[in-house]
């Protein structure tokens, strides 16, 4: 009988990931934070990856121009030229930051030394020359300064943590900001160059005596000692969480439209005592009508795009914090939905506005019967309907369809499990993944035009269904054996023998 025995335990197909990849690229300043959302959103929605390339504010506002990405980021609003060079752009405070001054003294720790805007002003003009120059002794009378050479390093990209750094400085020192001035990249008197926070962060490391400039969370993060700045009050302030948000609370920011020139606004150098006074906000960029974006080339992706944006601004500001970036106040946040309800694709609004009412959805129901087995398919649409299904078992599920626009379908883990891929015929849509459960998974995608039947396929698709067949198989294999070997030519078996076994006379 071993010889008999065939193998039940069938392995489920796999499909490649079906995914929308969201591309963007520009300041470093909020790289930490950024990247901790491309992990933390990608668990809440499998098919959207993000891929950001921390470039600098200048390369991120050069690309957002030329539309090579689905969206820019730069802690430097557009100057006027920049904003009218790119017709419809639109910034959205993503979070709120802080630049401090990163140093590498021997025998000097962290937070010890102090520093005013004059002095920093004077150190990368090249006038103060000396760690242990009598401007720099007189506000650290407590520390033994070195007689050795002050080694400056600055950014050597287009920057948004330069231009705020000298948007302070312009306001700390009238010299400063007659002869330099403030923007993403200035004519440096002084000093090597690094590219990005990496760069700048690498130098000064290696670089015994030297002090540069890093956004606070990439200074924490690696390990480097950072000044005390002294505010506009007069007093000396380390960088930190709440420091920041006293230098935000303190400043009655009017913010313009989301689609109007942001070039005035500043939160350097702000009112408070305890408030730290290098600090800006970082913005993302994009179009306020998104096929503006080459990329951008569905409703689906601009509703993904959009969709993670105002994930990002509302309950992705929870994972700031533990980076040293401020959360967003409320008064931002709300200035940015109205921004989002601007956003349109090919004329249509994106976003839906929470409290909006809401278009009626009409719900369905839909049932398939397979080997014994009832699965149920749930759903809502507002225009798109699902007529019936039928289950390719270890393949998909292919769902026939009325309409076009977008749909919600829910369905048992029972008949379906690791969704990957939505075809419609060659063409591979995108999907959402809008919640999981241990008994069902919610998914959302967008009937397109017409298309009357979808394959979704999955890691699991009733794969017992076959294994109860080849039960049944090997075990009508097994009694027909014994059949077999009841009745042998040549041989008598009695009418009670037989019955025993199934068998006539």
């Amino acid at each position: 009988m071993a010889s008999f025995v065939v193998p039940i335990a069938m392995p489920a197909k796999a499909h490649a990931q079906s995914a929308i990849t969201l591309n963007g690229a520009g300041a470093t300043f909020p790289f930490p934070l950024i990247d901790t959302w491309r992990v933390e959103y990608n668990k809440l929605n499998p098919n959207v990856q993000l891929n950001y390339q921390s470039i600098g504010s200048g390369g991120g506002i050069k690309q957002f121009t030329e539309k090579t990405v689905d969206f820019g980021a730069t802690d430097a609003p557009l100057t006027q030229a920049q904003f009218d060079a790119a017709p419809g752009a639109i910034h959205i405070p993503e979070t709120i930051g802080s630049v401090v001054p990163t140093y590498n003294i021997p025998g000097i720790g962290n937070g010890e030394l102090k520093l005013t805007g004059t002095v920093l002003a004077d150190i990368f003009l090249g006038k103060i020359t000396k760690w242990d120059d009598p401007a720099i002794k007189n506000l650290n009378q407590d520390l033994a300064l070195p007689s050795e050479d002050i080694i400056v390093v600055h950014r050597s990209d287009g920057s948004g943590t330069t231009y705020v750094w000298t948007d302070y400085l312009s306001k700390a020192s009238p010299e400063w900001e007659a002869q330099i001035g403030k923007g993403t990249s200035v004519p440096w008197p002084v000093g090597l160059g690094g590219p990005g926070n990496e760069g700048v962060a690498n130098l000064v490391r290696q670089t015994t005596n030297a002090i540069g400039y890093n956004e606070l969370a990439y200074a924490i993060t690696t390990g480097m000692s950072h000044a005390q700045v002294q505010n506009r009050e007069g007093n000396f302030i380390h960088a930190s969480l709440e420091t920041v948000r006293n230098a935000v609370a303190a400043e009655s920011i009017s913010l313009p439209a989301g689609d109007a020139p942001w070039h005035t606004v500043t939160m350097t150098n702000a009112r408070g005592a305890d408030s730290y006074p290098i600090a800006s906000f970082s913005y993302l960029l994009v179009y306020k009508e998104l096929s503006t974006f080459p990329s951008i080339n569905s409703m689906a992706r601009a509703k993904a795009l959009v969709d993670f944006i105002h994930w990002a601004i509302t309950d992705g500001q929870e994972f700031a914090p533990p980076l040293e970036y401020v959360p967003l106040p409320d008064e931002v946040v709300n200035h940015n939905l109205e921004t989002l309800q601007m956003l349109t694709y090919n004329g249509e609004p994106v976003f839906e506005a929470p409290g909006q009412q809401a278009p009626a959805t009409e719900p369905f129901t839909i049932s398939y019967t397979l080997g014994g087995n009832t699965y149920t398919i749930t759903g809502v649409s507002e225009e798109a309907k699902a007529t019936s299904f039928r289950i390719n078992p270890e393949q998909s599920i292919e769902v026939q369809l009325q309409g076009q626009g977008e749909i919600e379908l829910t369905l048992p883990k029972s008949m379906v499990d690791g969704i990957s891929t939505i075809r419609a015929g060659d063409q591979e849509i995108p999907y959402q993944q809008v919640s999981s459960s241990s008994s069902e998974t919610t998914i959302r995608f967008t009937v397109p035009e017409g298309t009357d039947s979808v394959d979704i396929q999955a890691a699991m698709v009733v794969p017992e269904f076959e294994v109860i067949a080849l039960l049944i198989l090997a075990a009508s294999i097994v009694a027909a054996i014994v059949i077999a070997r009841v009745v042998m030519p040549g041989q008598s078996r009695s009418n009670n023998e037989l019955a025993a076994f199934g068998a006539s006379p």
